[in-house]
Parts: C-alpha cells; sequence; structure tokens
C-alpha cells in the first residue's frame, strides 16, 4: 500500500479562504497554526474526535488484533477512523492489517516526516498511522518529545470521526500518557489469572495517579462462553469497587475462535475475511455497545445469529 502523498493528505485539511491551515514542525510532530497566529478572524471551533486508547496490562491477550477488527467494525458504522499504533518500539498492527508503510512514527519523531506525511489507506473508511517496530529511541521516549506528539495528534482530531490508539501492554511511561490522553479506555483481558491481574493493575494506577478516573470498559477476549466473559468482568468490578471504590464497565466478549489465527496467518483481519465467523459477530456486537446501536444481524443462520441475539439482549 503506498503512502500518503505529503502534499494529498489522507485527511482532508481545514480550509480558510480556500487554501489550508498552515503547519509547521515542532520537536518532531507537527502542529497546527491557528487563525490567531496567522492573524486571521476567528472560525467556530471544529469538530472533536472520540478518542479511545486500547490497552492491556499484559502482552498476548490479543489486543492488536482485536484493535485492527474495532477499527473495521466502526468504519462500517459509517464512521472515519483513524488507526494509531502507539505500541512504540514493538509495532505489529500493519502486519495485522496486511499494508507495507513506507514511513512510520520513527520518521515523525526522527524530524524527517510529520504527521500527515505517514497516513496512509487501510480498510474501507480507516486510516493509519504505523508504529516503528524494533526501534529502542521509539520506546524510551522522553516526557517534552512525548508532549509534543500528543499535541500534533490531538490536531488530527478534527478531520476524523474516531480515533482509535493501540498502545503498547504494561505501565510504561509512554503506555500511560497516550492512556490518560484520550477520552475513553478500553482494557484487553483474557480469563487467565495472570491477564487479569494485571488489567487490575492498570485500573489501580490510573484511579492513583489521575485526577479525574476516565470512563474505563473492559472486554474479555478468547472466552470459551459468554457466561466466562462475564464471570471475569464480575471479578475485576468487585475488586475495583472495593479497594479503589471506581466503577468499570463491560462492554463485551469475544469468543476464542479458530478463524482468529487463521486470519493472523493470512494478515488480514478477520472481520474482513471472515465477516460471519464468532469472532467477527462479537466484534461486531462490542462495536453496537460502545456506540449504543443496534446491533446487525449477520448474514448467515446458525451460530452466530444466535451470538447476536445474545448480545443484543445483553446490551439492554
Amino acid at each position: 500500500m503506498n503512502t500518503v502523498p505529503a502534499r494529498q493528505p489522507a485527511i482532508d485539511p481545514v480550509l480558510r479562504d480556500g487554501a489550508p491551515i498552515g503547519l509547521r514542525a515542532v520537536s518532531g510532530a507537527r502542529t497546527v497554526v491557528t487563525s490567531e497566529e496567522s492573524g486571521a478572524s476567528s472560525q467556530p471551533a471544529p469538530k472533536m474526535a472520540r478518542t479511545i486508547a486500547v490497552t492491556s496490562g499484559k502482552g498476548g491477550v490479543g489486543k492488536s488484533n482485536l484493535v485492527a477488527n474495532l477499527s473495521i467494525g466502526i468504519a462500517r458504522l459509517g464512521k472515519s477512523v483513524l488507526l494509531l499504533d502507539a505500541d512504540l518500539g514493538l509495532a505489529n498492527l500493519d502486519v495485522l492489517l496486511g499494508v507495507r508503510p513506507q514511513h512510520t512514527l520513527y520518521h515523525v519523531f526522527q524530524g524527517s516526516k510529520d504527521l500527515l506525511d505517514v497516513i496512509i489507506s487501510g480498510a474501507p473508511g480507516v486510516k493509519f498511522i504505523a508504529g516503528g517496530s524494533g526501534m529502542r529511541e521509539l520506546a524510551d521516549l522522553d516526557d517534552e518529545r512525548r508532549t509534543c506528539f500528543l499535541s500534533g495528534l490531538k490536531r488530527l482530531e478534527s478531520f476524523t470521526d474516531v480515533v482509535l490508539i493501540d498502545t503498547g501492554a504494561g505501565l510504561s511511561s509512554n503506555v500511560m500518557s497516550f492512556v490518560t490522553a484520550a477520552d475513553e479506555v478500553l482494557i484487553v483481558t483474557t480469563p487467565e489469572p495472570t491477564a487479569m491481574a494485571d488489567a487490575y493493575g492498570i485500573i489501580k494506577t490510573l484511579a492513583q495517579e489521575t485526577d479525574t478516573f476516565p470512563q474505563v470498559g473492559i472486554v474479555v477476549n478468547r472466552v470459551r462462553t459468554p457466561e466466562e466473559g462475564a464471570a471475569v468482568a464480575g471479578r475485576i468490578f468487585k475488586v475495583a469497587k472495593q479497594f479503589l471504590e471506581v466503577s468499570v464497565q463491560y462492554v463485551g466478549y469475544v469468543l476464542d475462535d479458530p478463524s482468529v489465527p487463521r486470519a493472523v496467518k493470512s494478515q488480514r483481519p478477520f472481520m474482513s475475511l471472515y465477516p460471519n465467523t464468532a469472532a467477527s459477530v462479537c466484534v461486531s456486537n462490542l462495536v453496537a455497545r460502545m456506540f449504543d446501536v443496534e446491533p446487525e444481524m449477520p448474514q448467515t443462520g446458525g451460530l452466530s445469529a444466535l451470538l447476536s441475539r445474545f448480545m443484543g439482549i445483553l446490551g439492554r
């Protein structure tokens, strides 16, 4: 997949008197010159995107794969999505999406490219910014460069409906910067006790280190039954309420599905490759609950239809 040319950004620029607002580099990131700075008359505040950070306390829970497929599900609602691989240093969303970006966030932080230059097209309705893999410079960003980058990213929010951020796993400064900057946080876990404990660890950190506890949702991945997903979420809710006095939401579950590893091997999102399998139906219903819409019925019956009906009842 080709990168977006620098002078033809994939996201429509804000116009002022028929010309794009200027962009300037700031410590390797890009910020927009406002109308006040340029001397032009003030304009109405642009719309701001819904920013969702997806994280996990533990690696290997299927977070990045879920994010890739969530972006497709959200785009199918008719919303434009900007997907950011913020697993700095160990990014792999490009592999899961089956794209080959020529430039990544490494080039942004290096100063040779800016954010608009590294945006490429993913699935229909999805624009993608790739991270860099195997680059220690990205994994060890200092506070100034992280702040400048987040400022530049905020400027892109007015050009899309949803910014979906795939963070790294754990509690590093990079991860927590993206998590605390987002409007909403989705924490992905599995039924494994270690994954559940680490998910609780993220909630504890947010409760202790943020002035206002954000909107936090739990997604339980690779469950055998819907009841298992509800039980896992229930345990996390109970300890968060009892020991931290905070409330989190249960967004839903994704069933363990053999089509998921097959899609990974094909380097295609399972929502695209296997749209009517159990995992795809689960993701569609996650998106429906996140955006408060009626879940779509799959094109085939059997297990997929049953799951769709069950998730619809659960969301009431």
